[in-house]
């Protein structure tokens, strides 16, 4: 069967949501799921899968309810002083206060989303609102996995800059020089850079002059109910090629707002709850952004338990899972290059660096679909390396870790605790974090767009490599845009007046004023123009060159007595682009959660799903 291309496309009108399947069948999807999840047979090192899954879903959620009670410590404000909050697993013991029985475990629905550890915007946040939701129709526990193994490459946020000198979207580091380094090894020494970041946002914002030729809006209509919605039809050139239907309403007008002031209490009060935090004893990115995104959820009623990948990683599931793997490298990583080939055909990409670069097999080499490092040091890449009857584990530079290919598998498991514990990382990478995520812990996966288009590539592999139909996913995203309103202007607009700027320079007779027309050097050099344009038709190839080459002259010669005209044509082209570069910065979708009045952000993500 082909791989499936699902077109997933992130919304372009405001309050639009993007869902599939349809709300209404997502509960019939987890009841889906959980039935072809019981029937997998198949076997991980000698262990039945069901067992093993039951085994990870029990301590992954212990892991959630640990790191999720340190959280809560943070948010309490607790004033004996004592923060239950700690960074790292290995650390948790003490604050395990979960009990949950073995078979209730087994049975409740468990829905899972996950991100980056960053400054949320609105079509990454509703994920979550989604999560919440549907486990309060389906019953069981919603949780959301930080994904803290990734690369710091989004360790900032995004500004709107409309002031009278400049329009744009500006960019504000949270952190600097930290593009190699995962999310989960950034911690602030001091609070200085944070305090810095609150500084450059603020003035920024500060520096925001609304024009006065556009009024400063809050959209009150309510966005359409999702479960009106029908389900995707097939697109009829790609067998499998579903899209979702784009959802939302026509646009109301409501009360004016001082909407840059709000803006910056907005900001001001986020960062100062992450202060609070560190005062605290936090003060690593993960558990501050953590912390001030659960404060707002608790606001919006969202109870879903966090657990970072790096938690995670510290489960036996987990260990068994890089074991499997580990054990049958070669033929994982060629399945995985043959469905990355596949899907770059499918979608006609060139590039082998999309959308993931292929494993590589070097010799003894095998690259596995892993990161390794050090603790505070730079991501690697981590390899399989074969001597005989020892595995061993490499950054490419140095053996981390032998294991032994006939030895008990309790032994090798053991040996890669030990591993950790030495302050040596092994994480997944992309698509190994949500095949964990969907076979081994939840029931239903939701994904933002990106990680759908991944997953497409997972369901392949889990299909080949485990000899299952994978479990299916949710795909959702929205767009909210700030409370600002814009120009009632597109660009067909500008088009159309570059067409005109281009045709006063090839035929600027038709814009000279009546003065103009009138003179006799202008009225001269259009008769000479239209009759050289007449005899053109019946001349000789070097008779046209020379009459093209005269009637450029002319053209030259009469724009220079409609400068005037171009000027002012130019000046309303420049007018137009300025304010369409205006709509176009207000519309960006990618300003985080921390700049959105709580009355915008209520009155959207509280009645979304009703």
């Amino acid at each position: 069967m082909a791989m499936k291309n699902i077109i997933c496309e992130a919304p372009k009108r405001n309050r639009d949501v993007f869902l599939y399947p349809a709300l209404d069948r997502i509960p019939e999807l987890i009841l889906e799921n959980r039935h072809k999840i019981r029937d997998y047979k198949f076997e991980i090192n000698g262990v039945p899968f069901q067992i093993l899954r039951d085994k990870s879903r029990m301590e992954v959620l212990r892991q959630a309810a640990c790191y999720t009670n340190g959280i809560k410590s943070l948010l309490r404000k607790d004033t004996s002083g004592l923060c239950l909050y700690v960074r790292n697993s290995t650390q948790s013991n003490t604050i395990n206060e979960l009990t949950l029985d073995y078979e209730a475990v087994k049975n409740i629905p468990i829905v899972q989303t996950g991100h980056e550890p960053i400054l949320y915007h609105p079509g990454i946040w509703i994920k979550n609102h989604l999560a919440h939701y549907l486990v309060k129709i389906v019953g069981g526990i919603s949780v959301n996995m930080i994904v803290d193994n990734d690369a710091c490459n989004m360790g900032f946020m995004y500004v709107p800059i409309l002031s009278e000198i400049s329009t744009s979207v500006g960019k504000v580091a949270f952190v600097k020089n930290k593009d190699h380094v995962a999310y989960e090894e950034i911690v602030f020494d001091d609070f200085g850079p944070i305090l810095q970041f609150k500084e450059e946002v603020i003035d920024l914002l500060s520096k925001n002059i609304l024009r006065e030729d556009v009024k400063t809006i809050v959209e009150t209509v309510q966005p359409l109910p999702l479960n009106s919605v029908k389900e995707p039809t097939p697109n009829p050139s790609q067998e499998g090629n579903t899209k979702s239907p784009l959802l939302g309403g026509d646009l109301g007008v409501g009360e004016l707002l001082p909407i840059v002031e709000d803006m910056r209490d907005v900001f001001g009060q986020f960062i100062n709850r992450i202060g609070e935090y560190y005062q605290q004893g936090c003060s690593d990115m993960v558990g501050l952004l953590t912390a001030a995104r659960k404060s707002l959820e608790e606001d919006f009623g969202i109870e879903n338990p966090e657990v970072p990948v790096s938690w995670m990683c510290n489960t036996d599931g987990f260990y068994h899972f890089v074991l499997h793997i580990l054990y049958e490298a070669e033929r994982f990583t060629k399945i995985y290059n043959g469905k990355l080939a596949e899907y770059r055909n499918i979608h006609k990409i060139r590039s082998m660096a999309n959308p993931l670069p292929d494993l590589k097999i070097l010799r003894n080499l095998i690259e596995l679909p892993f990161w390794v490092w050090k603790a505070e040091g730079q991501r690697a890449k981590c390899y399989r390396m074969n001597e005989g009857e020892d595995i061993k584990i490499t950054d490419g530079a140095e053996v981390l870790v032998t294991l032994k290919k006939n030895d008990d598998v309790i032994n090798n498991i053991t040996r890669l605790k030990t591993l950790m514990e030495t302050g040596i990382k092994i994480r997944p990478r992309a698509i190994t974090t949500t095949m964990f995520s969907r076979l081994f812990f939840s029931d239903v996966f939701i994904h933002g767009i990106g990680g759908a288009k991944y997953d497409t590539i997972t369901d392949e592999i889990i299909k080949e490599f485990f000899g299952i139909d994978p479990p299916g996913f949710v795909t959702i995203s929205a767009t909210l845009f700030l409370p600002l309103d814009v120009y009632g202007l597109d660009i067909k607009v500008l088009q159309e007046l570059q067409r005109t700027d281009s045709d006063m320079c090839y035929n600027p007779e038709r814009y000279a004023s009546k003065e103009t027309q009138s003179e006799p050097a202008f009225m001269n050099s259009v008769k000479e123009k239209q009759r050289l344009l007449k005899i053109m038709g019946v001349s000789n190839a070097d008779e046209k060159r020379r009459y093209f080459r005269r009637i450029k002259e002319l053209n030259k010669l009469m724009l220079s007595q409609i400068h005037t005209e171009l000027q002012k044509k130019q000046r309303e082209i420049n007018t137009i682009r300025d304010k369409l570069v205006y709509n176009e910065v207000v519309r960006f979708r990618e300003y985080p959660i921390c700049l959105y009045p709580t009355k915008i952000l209520k009155d959207y993500l509280l009645n979304v799903f009703s």
